[in-house]
């Protein structure tokens, strides 16, 4: 049989579909608050995959594989850059007791359900870089179930907290395996640096929903 490689890992997560997790993975995943986007954005993107994959159809596998990796990353980038320019108002992710419960969540199973790399909470949306840790027979940790209890948990406190009740996070995630030392550097960058590019700090570290675990500084 055929072992799976990082390299046949998939890009996006698929809610509905088998998800596979490689072994020793190091994911970057990204979750958002149930929040209104123009469909305008949706539109465009929608309109700019459709244009690029009607350029594949003649090309080479390889080819194809090398360029749709091109692709979604710069689809990602965009709809991340939409994010971050809505700006504070309107989110609740910011607010210290809000901010709070996510990062004691994501640190309480530290250790026991994966290594929590870094991460940066941002107005309306999360990024986190974990390495879910062997659970038994050489099978990981979910990464579904992680994720999924850890919203689930958080979602529950900040709408006690709020006095409000419905869905608090998005439906899904977005999730990327990282494949090599360089992207894992490239990627700590990206999610460290999110909030200086949206304009709200000039530098990383004066952003206070930001973490990096001194472990992955060495790494």
């Amino acid at each position: 049989m055929h072992r799976r490689s990082f390299y046949d890992y998939r890009y996006y997560y698929k809610r509905y579909l088998p998800h596979y997790q490689p072994e020793e993975a190091v994911l970057f995943v990204t979750y958002r608050i149930k929040q209104k986007i123009p469909q305008s954005v949706y539109d465009e993107m929608n309109q700019k995959r459709k244009a690029f994959e009607e350029k594949l159809i003649n090309l080479p596998e390889s080819k194809r594989k090398q360029l749709s990796n091109a692709f979604n990353k710069k689809q990602f980038d965009y709809f991340d850059s939409i994010l971050g320019n809505m700006g504070i108002e309107g989110s609740v992710l910011v607010k210290p007791e809000i901010a709070g419960i996510i990062k004691d969540s994501l640190h309480f199973n530290h250790g026991k359900q994966y290594s929590l790399l870094c991460y940066c909470i941002m107005p309306n949306h999360v990024h986190i870089l974990i390495k879910p840790l062997i659970k038994d027979a050489q099978t990981p940790f979910s990464l579904t179930a992680i994720i999924k209890n850890h919203k689930s948990y958080t979602a529950k406190m900040a709408n006690r907290i709020l006095n409000r009740k419905g869905q608090f996070w998005q439906k899904g995630f977005y999730d990327h395996c990282i494949r090599d030392e360089r992207e894992y550097r490239n990627v700590i960058r990206y999610i460290l640096n999110n909030p200086v590019k949206a304009g709200l700090v000039g530098y990383w570290e004066e952003w206070p929903h930001s973490w990096l675990n001194p472990d992955a500084r060495e790494s």
